[in-house]
């Protein structure tokens, strides 16, 4: 009989040992900062499934928000729709010599050398073409691809090209940064949840703190159509 009461007590333990185990970590609504030397980072969770994300280096200042949902000790950030990251608008210009293309790039100095873009079928960054500054921005001119399909990318901010399609007459192409450039996008991103921070599972050198409750001002910012900027 004492070794049956041993079983049970012994079963028992083992039983809540695993639902103890089993238990979720919620993620505590509030501020959570990651800033490190020149990095100024602040990600604040809402309690109604929105996020916020700030984020500042050097000249580069970056905000989103999106909703985040909570599976067991992992939550996942995903941004609201991103406009577009380019304003590209193309016309007809008999100035331009017969067979060659003239892309202007209505960017900055700084911002210049880091725009790539391609015609190819499957986009790749090569050898960045010789640039003029001109009163728009920088041009150049190249010849008229065998495709209408022009992509993309500013590798200071993106990580994939964007795919623009050109009429067939179009021999000027004027390129904008459009409202969604410099804007990170969350697609389920997970981060895991502790007692006092969320870390990065992509990147575990992004360990989030909590640093306390939200403000009722910054409360109604958890809106996606408020454009407040942390």
């Amino acid at each position: 009989m004492k070794s049956l009461t041993a079983l049970l007590i012994l079963f028992l333990l083992i039983m809540e040992n695993n639902a103890h185990g089993q238990k979720q970590t919620h993620v505590i609504p509030g501020y959570y900062n990651a800033s490190r030397m020149e990095v100024a980072e602040e990600l604040c969770i809402f309690e109604n499934n929105r996020f916020a994300y700030a984020m500042s280096y050097g000249a580069l200042d970056i905000f989103v928000k999106g909703a985040w949902s909570q599976q067991h000790d992992t939550i996942y950030l995903s941004t609201d729709k991103v406009k577009g990251k380019y304003i590209v608008t193309s016309s007809s210009d008999k100035k331009i010599p017969a067979g060659k293309i003239l892309l202007v790039f209505k960017f900055g100095y700084q911002h210049a050398p880091y725009i790539y873009f391609s015609f190819a079928s499957r986009p790749v960054i090569t050898e960045h073409p010789e640039i003029t500054k001109v009163a728009e921005g920088f041009e150049t001119l190249v010849n008229q691809p065998d495709s209408r399909h022009l992509w993309l990318i500013h590798t200071m901010y993106d990580t994939e090209f964007s795919e623009y399609t050109l009429p067939d007459h179009a021999n000027k192409v004027l390129i904008e940064p459009g409202d969604g450039l410099g804007k990170p996008v969350f697609s389920n991103i997970p981060f895991l949840v502790g007692d006092s921070c969320v870390v990065n599972i992509n990147d575990d050198h992004r360990k989030f703190r909590y640093t306390g409750p939200v403000s009722e001002e910054d409360k109604r910012y958890a809106q996606p159509d408020n454009a407040k900027k942390m």
